[in-house]
C-alpha cells in the first residue's frame, strides 16, 4: 500500500512540474500580447474612432495585466511609443537568457565546483601537515573526519532552502569520510579491517539514504562507487573470493532495488558494468578451475538473474516499451553468461556444453511463456526472449558436437537482430545486424581454413567428408544467410531506413553474394578437402592436390564439374524464382571464367587422365578417369543450354545473343580438338596431329560459313572467316616446320579447296547477302 501512494505521489509532483513548466509558457505569451496592445492604443491615441466590440476587445486583455506580478515582468509596459512592438520584447528576451545562464553557473556549477576545490583542498592540507609533521596521525584523521561531519551538518541545516546546494555538501561530506577511512586503514593501521569494512558499509547505506533523501541521483552513484571501491580500498590479497563476489551481490541487489523504486535506470547500467568488468577481470587473471569452480558458478548465475530479473522488472512494473540500448544489455548480459559458462563447462571431463546451451534456451522460454499467458509486458519483449530461445536450441547440438559455436551464435544473433529491426521498423537493429553478419562470415572463413588444414594433416584420424561439425554448420548458416534474404525480399516486412541507405544496398546486393559464397564453399571445401586427405595418405603428408598428375588432374577436374552444376542451380533458381538481372549477370561472367579455365586447362587435363588409364594401365579413381572426359561434355552443354534460356530471359540485346552463340561454337570447337589430339595421340599418330587439326579448324571454319549464309547471321560468316584466317597462320608458321612432302601436299589442298568452297558460296549469294535488299541478321 505505501508504495502505491508513494508511485502516486511521484506521478503527480511530475504533473505538477509539467502544469508549471506550462503555466510559465504561457504567461510569457501573455506579456507579448499585452505589450503588442500596448503599442497599438499608442498609435490609435491621435485618433479615438472604435466601435464597442472594439473597446471591448482591447480593454478585455488589459484586465489580465495582473499577470505581470506572477511572470515578474511588471517593467516591460514602459516601452517608448515606438510602432516596432517586436523591439520591445527582445531586450526582455536576451535578458532572460542572460539570467538562464547565470542561474545555472551560480545555482549548479559554482557549488560543484566549490565542493570539489574543497575535498581538494582539505586532502592538500592534509598532505602538508603529514610532509612537515604538524600534527600526530590520530588528529589528522580525527580532523578529517570533522570536516566531512561540518559538510554534512551544514548541507542538513540548509536542506530546507536550498536543497540543491545542500545536496552537493552531502555528496562531498560522505566522500571525504569514505577516503579518511581509507587513509586511517591503509597508511596508518589505526583499525582492524573488520572495522574499517563495516565503517565504510555504514558510510555506503547513508549515502543511499541521502540519495532517497535528495532524490539525487547523483548521490547513489556515489554510493555506487564507493560500494565497489570498499573491498579494493581494503584488500589484504587474502583471496577470500566468496566473501567479495558475496559482497558485490548483496549490494547490486540493494543498488538495483534503489534503481526500480526511483527509476534511475543510470545505475542499472552502472552496476551491471561494473559487476561484470571485476567478474571477467577475476575469471582472466586470478581464476583456477579447480581452486574457484563453485565460487565461478555460483557467482555468474547470480549475477546474471539479478541483473536478468531488474530488466524484467522494468519493463513489467513501470511498463516500460524496450529500445535498442536494452536490446544491447539484454543480449549481453544473456550472452556473457553464456559464454563464461561455456568456458566453465569446457574444464569438466565430460562435454556439457550443449546441456549448458539448452538450460539457457529453457530459461528464457520459461521466462517468454510467462509474459506471454500473463500478457505481463509488451508483446515484442516477448519475441526478443523467443528469439533467444529460438538461438540457443540452433547452436545447441553443433556445440555439443564441436566448437564452431561461435559462428553459429553470431549467425543466430544477426538473423535475430534483423528479423526485430524489419517487423519492429527499427533502423538501428537492421545496421547492427550488418556487423553481426560480416563477423559470422569471416568467423566461417576461419572455420573453413583450419579445417582443410585437418584434411591436409589429420590430428586425430581420417576426416569423414560431407559428415563433420564444420559441413553441417556451414549448412545452418547457409540457411540463415537464406532467411534474412527471404526477410528482405518479402514486402510483407517493410524497411525503416531511407531509400538508397548503404545498409539496404548491403542487404540487396551484396548479402545475397555473401549467401551465395557460403552455400558455394560449404560443398567446395569438402570435395577440395577430399582430395587432400587422399593425396595426403597416397604420399605420405604432402596433401597439395596439385603435387600429384593423376590426383590433381581429377581433383581439379571434379571440383569445375562442382562449379558448373552449381551455377546451372543458380540459373534455374533465378529465372523461377529470384528473376534478378545482377544474379544472372554474374552467372554469366562465371561461365565464361570457367569456358576460359576449360579451353586453357582442363581439356588438357582431361586427356592427360584417358592417356594414363589406357597407356599406363592405372588409376587412382578406376574408370572414372576416363568416363569423366565426357560427364564434363555433357554437363557443360546442359549449362550453355541453360544460359542459352538465362541470357534470352535477362539480356535479349543483340550483342548478348551473340556473344552466347560465338562462345557455344569456341567451346564446342575446343572438344573437337580436344578429342582428336586425344585419340590421335593413343593410336600413335602424334606425328600428325597438326595436319588433322588444321583440317579439323578449316572445317569447321567453312561450317560457321555455311550457317552464317543459311541464318543470316553476319558474325558467324565472320567468325567463320577469322577461325579460316588462324589456321592459315597455323598452317604456314608451325604446320609446315618439318613436315614431309606429302603432309604440304594434303593440307594445302585441303584448305585450298575448303577455301574455293567458301569463296563459291560467297559469290552465289551476294544478291542475298550484300544487295539493297538484304534482310537483318536473325538470331
Amino acid at each position: 500500500m505505501d508504495n502505491a501512494i508513494s508511485e502516486k505521489i511521484e506521478a503527480l509532483t511530475r504533473r505538477v512540474q509539467q502544469l508549471a513548466q506550462q503555466q510559465t509558457t504561457i504567461s510569457n505569451q501573455l506579456v507579448q500580447l499585452i505589450n503588442e496592445i500596448e503599442a497599438l492604443k499608442q498609435q490609435a491615441a491621435g485618433a479615438i474612432v472604435t466601435t464597442p466590440v472594439t473597446q471591448q476587445s482591447i480593454e478585455q486583455p488589459v484586465k489580465t495585466v495582473e499577470v505581470k506580478e506572477v511572470i515578474e515582468a511588471p517593467t516591460r509596459f514602459a516601452a517608448p511609443p515606438t510602432p516596432v512592438a517586436k523591439q520591445a520584447t527582445r531586450p526582455a528576451t536576451a535578458s532572460r537568457t542572460s539570467s538562464s545562464f547565470e542561474e545555472f553557473v551560480g545555482k549548479n556549477v559554482a557549488s560543484k565546483v566549490g565542493i570539489l576545490v574543497t575535498i581538494i583542498g582539505i586532502f592538500i592540507g592534509a598532505k602538508y601537515a603529514i610532509d612537515h609533521d604538524l600534527v600526530s596521525p590520530l588528529v589528522r584523521v580525527i580532523n578529517g573526519y570533522v570536516c566531512g561531519a561540518a559538510l554534512i551538518g551544514v548541507a542538513i541545516w540548509l536542506k530546507k532552502k536550498y536543497e540543491a546546494y545542500s545536496s552537493v555538501l552531502m555528496g562531498g561530506g560522505l566522500a571525504v569520510l569514505y577516503f579518511i577511512t581509507f587513509i586511517a586503514y591503509s597508511y596508518y593501521h589505526m583499525m582492524p579491517p573488520g572495522a574499517a569494512f563495516g565503517m565504510m558499509l555504514v558510510f555506503t547505506a547513508g549515502t543511499v539514504y541521502a540519495a532517497l533523501l535528495y532524490d539525487r541521483v547523483i548521490i547513489a552513484h556515489l554510493a555506487l562507487i564507493g560500494a565497489y571501491a570498499i573491498p579494493f580500498l581494503l584488500s589484504d590479497n587474502s583471496g577470500r573470493y566468496a566473501v567479495f563476489f558475496g559482497y558485490i551481490a548483496i549490494i547490486n541487489t540493494g543498488i538495483l532495488v534503489v534503481s526500480l523504486r526511483k527509476y534511475w535506470k543510470s545505475l542499472y547500467y552502472t552496476a551491471f558494468a561494473l559487476t561484470w568488468i571485476i567478474y571477467i577481470s577475476w575469471f582472466v587473471f586470478s581464476f583456477n578451475y579447480y581452486q574457484h569452480k563453485f565460487i565461478a558458478w555460483s557467482y555468474l548465475g547470480s549475477y546474471f538473474l539479478i541483473f536478468y530479473i531488474t530488466f524484467l522488472a522494468y519493463k513489467i512494473i513501470k511498463k516500460e516499451q524496450y529500445g535498442l540500448h536494452d536490446v544491447f544489455v539484454l543480449l549481453s548480459n544473456a550472452f556473457i553468461f553464456y559464454l563464461l559458462g561455456f568456458k566453465l563447462a569446457d574444464h569438466e571431463p565430460a562435454n556439457y556444453a550443449g546441456l549448458f546451451t539448452i538450460i539457457n534456451a529453457a530459461i528464457h522460454l520459461t521466462v517468454s511463456q510467462v509474459i506471454r499467458r500473463l500478457q505481463l509486458a509488451d508483446r515484442s519483449l516477448y519475441y526478443l526472449l523467443l528469439g533467444l530461445v529460438i538461438v540457443f536450441c540452433t547452436i545447441a547440438v553443433p556445440v555439443q558436437l564441436d566448437g564452431n559455436w561461435v559462428t553459429l551464435l553470431w549467425t543466430a544473433e544477426a538473423v535475430l537482430v534483423f528479423w526485430i529491426g524489419r517487423t519492429r521498423q527499427a533502423p538501428a537493429y537492421e545496421k547492427l545486424s550488418v556487423g553481426l553478419s560480416l563477423l559470422s562470415f569471416l568467423s566461417l572463413v576461419h572455420d573453413w581454413f583450419n579445417h582443410a588444414d585437418r584434411f591436409t594433416f589429420p590430428e586425430s584420424g581420417r576426416v569423414h567428408p560431407f559428415i563433420n561439425i564444420v559441413f553441417a554448420s556451414g549448412l545452418l548458416i547457409a540457411a540463415a544467410y537464406a532467411a534474412i534474404i527471404y526477410i528482405n525480399r518479402n514486402s510483407k516486412y517493410r524497411t525503416g531506413l531511407e531509400a538508397g541507405s548503404p545498409v539496404l544496398i548491403f542487404y540487396n546486393y551484396v548479402f545475397p553474394g555473401i549467401f551465395l559464397i557460403t552455400l558455394y564453399f560449404v560443398f567446395q571445401v569438402e570435395i577440395n578437402g577430399y582430395f587432400r586427405q587422399f593425396s595426403s595418405q597416397q604420399h605420405g603428408g604432402s596433401g597439395n592436390i596439385f603435387y600429384d598428375t593423376g590426383v590433381g588432374a581429377f581433383g581439379f577436374v571434379v571440383l569445375l564439374l562442382y562449379t558448373m552444376v552449381f551455377t546451372i542451380g543458380c540459373m534455374l533458381v533465378n529465372r523461377r524464382w529470384v528473376r534478378n538481372k545482377t544474379l544472372a549477370a554474374f552467372s554469366a561472367a562465371a561461365i565464361a571464367l570457367m569456358m576460359v579455365a576449360l579451353l586453357t586447362g582442363v581439356l588438357q587435363l582431361l586427356n592427360e587422365l584417358t592417356i594414363a588409364y589406357f597407356e599406363k594401365g592405372y588409376a587412382y579413381f578406376g574408370s572414372f578417369e576416363f568416363a569423366i572426359r565426357y560427364v564434363v561434355i555433357a554437363v557443360t552443354a546442359l549449362m550453355l543450354y541453360t544460359s542459352r534460356q538465362s541470357v534470352k530471359a535477362f539480356f535479349p540485346e543483340p550483342w548478348a545473343q551473340r556473344g552466347w552463340l560465338l562462345m557455344v561454337h569456341m567451346v564446342a570447337l575446343g572438344f573437337l580438338s580436344a578429342e582428336y589430339l586425344c585419340w590421335t595421340t593413343m593410336r600413335g599418330s602424334d606425328n600428325q596431329y597438326k595436319l588433322g587439326l588444321s583440317i579439323l579448324w578449316g572445317l569447321y571454319a567453312m561450317m560457321l560459313v555455311v550457317l552464317g549464309i543459311w541464318k543470316k547471321q553476319k558474325h558467324l560468316r565472320l567468325a567463320g572467316i577469322v577461325l579460316f584466317m588462324v589456321t592459315l597462320i597455323k598452317l604456314f608458321i608451325y604446320d609446315l616446320a618439318g613436315a614431309g612432302t606429302i603432309t604440304k601436299t594434303i593440307s594445302f589442298i585441303s584448305l585450298g579447296v575448303l577455301l574455293l568452297v567458301v569463296s563459291f558460296l560467297y559469290n552465289k549469294y551476294k544478291d542475298v547477302l550484300f544487295g539493297n535488299g538484304e534482310p537483318k541478321d536473325e538470331l
